[in-house]
């Protein structure tokens, strides 16, 4: 499911007062907010129920279980940071490298927002791990892992590297160091710092593929 498939994004959420909202986004704004600030598990359906202002049988109307609307949140949030990604590293006037490298602009610009609060695939990793018995929740996690990982081989492919893999694996440890390290210190210039460092792993690698 792309962007053009989904109704109304997190950010967009984030543009309107909640009674403004249809009550599905309504949910979905209040869950979005409570997940990201406390944690999934230890916010209940009561309290969402509560905060959104919608009624219990509207709630099961739109979202049959917690499972279902975690689910939910994480299928949106998917879509959209991958759009974000997508958009931003296809820009025709950027390099083969510049592409890589557009990972982090947006990174540094999601960090200097007032909704950035981490990773929510890392804080659901924590939260379902394999002895969850969530298997839709851990197939999106993990379907966002692989996503991001297929992103990031597609640009580094086309730089010619002896060991593109490697390269791909390291600047996915840069990218989710990037958010963890920014939510931990609240310094959106964490981006702009492993950005220059992933600028210098390209150019290592280019220059060994250049002269072996």
């Amino acid at each position: 499911m792309g962007m053009s498939d989904v109704a109304m994004t997190f950010d967009d959420l984030d543009d309107q007062p909640l009674s403004a909202l249809a009550p599905k986004e309504r949910i979905l704004k209040t869950a979005s907010a409570l997940f990201g600030r406390l944690s999934i598990h230890t916010v209940g359906i009561d309290r969402i129920i509560a905060e959104s202002g919608v009624a219990k049988m509207t709630f099961y109307k739109h979202f049959p279980s917690k499972a279902n609307l975690i689910a939910t949140y994480l299928r949106q949030k998917n879509d959209m940071w991958l759009e974000m990604l997508s958009a931003a590293t296809d820009a025709p006037s950027l390099s083969p490298p510049e592409r890589v490298l557009a990972v982090f602009d947006v990174l540094g610009g999601s960090f200097g927002t007032p909704s950035f609060r981490g990773c929510p695939f890392v804080k659901g990793m924590a939260e379902f791990g394999p002895d969850a018995n969530s298997p839709e929740i851990q197939s999106i996690i993990s379907s966002y892992f692989d996503s991001l990982h297929n992103l990031v081989a597609s640009l580094v492919g086309p730089l010619g590297l002896i060991d593109p893999e490697k390269t791909v694996v390291q600047i996915l440890s840069l990218v989710q160091g990037s958010i963890v390290m920014a939510q931990a210190t609240s310094n959106p210039a964490i981006a702009a710092a492993n950005r220059e460092a992933a600028g210098l792993l390209l150019e290592v690698g280019r220059k060994a593929s250049l002269h072996p």
